[in-house]
């Protein structure tokens, strides 16, 4: 009885290596099958992974030069800008401040006067206030002649500054979608910058990765940076989009300079 029950169980364990052996077997076919499905999946996604790094360098480089255009343009429109009757401004502004210098005194002591006989007044100083009212009198021909001649010169600067407003306004009209697009173009190269850090993580463990052998880690990595690209392009081709729309905005003002 116990010989017979000894050889059961020996066929029994005899059984479960067998079973355990095949199991193994059987996984490393799998991990084998993984490893060779992995590798043709890197074979199959290189190809489309180094054409999106061409177009990545090709949107870089086009989105730099009309950039640069676009900033050139910009720099030389404000410029006329800020030239646009700036001598004339000038000389005006020079000659509205020069007549406020030169009357200055003249005024200041016709001021001077009125509030010393305003204060003689009140203190019943009758004889003091007669004397001051006819020294200010002589002068209210003067300041008469002073007051016309510092308004003309403020109201022609005056009167300059708004015709000169008037002429720019529709250049700065057509430059204000610029500012919009500028801050459209910042968020997204932010975007762009979080994207690039991402996919140059992935790069880095899809190099370690190979290094190892580890075909399915590669190929795991090699996608996450794929999908990182395919995005930035993405990005790319928006912030092309709203540089031609400066661009264009920037053109529509040139159309407008005096």
């Amino acid at each position: 009885m116990f010989i017979h029950n000894f050889s059961y169980l020996k066929r029994f364990v005899q059984l479960i290596l067998v079973v355990a052996l095949l199991n193994i077997n059987l996984t490393l076919a799998s991990a084998g099958t993984d490893w060779d499905s992995a590798l043709d999946d890197i074979n199959g996604l290189h190809g489309n992974y180094t054409s999106l790094q061409v177009a990545l360098k090709s949107d870089s480089s086009k989105i730099q030069m009309l950039r640069k255009q676009n900033n050139e343009t910009l720099k030389s429109i404000h410029s006329v800008i800020e030239s646009t009757d700036k001598v004339l401004l000038s000389r005006l502004s020079s000659e509205a401040t020069s007549a406020q210098k030169k009357h200055a005194p003249l005024l200041d002591q016709y001021s001077t006067l009125s509030k010393q006989s305003t204060a003689a007044k009140k203190a019943k100083d009758f004889k003091t206030a007669t004397l001051l009212d006819l020294r200010r009198n002589k002068l209210k021909a003067a300041v008469t002649l002073a007051r016309t001649e510092i308004k003309a010169k403020t109201d022609a600067f005056a009167t300059a500054r708004k015709q000169t407003a008037a002429k720019i306004k529709p250049i700065k009209d057509a430059l204000a979608p610029v500012t919009a697009l500028k801050k459209q173009i910042t968020a997204e190269n932010k975007n762009i910058a979080v994207a690039q850090k991402v996919r140059s993580e992935a790069d880095k463990q899809y190099k370690s990765a190979v290094k190892q052998g580890d075909a399915i880690k590669a190929v795991s990595e090699m996608r996450i940076s794929y999908e990182q690209m395919k995005r930035i392009h993405d990005m790319h081709q928006n912030i092309y989009s709203w540089e031609q729309k400066i661009s264009l905005a920037l053109r529509s003002a040139e159309s407008k300079l005096p």
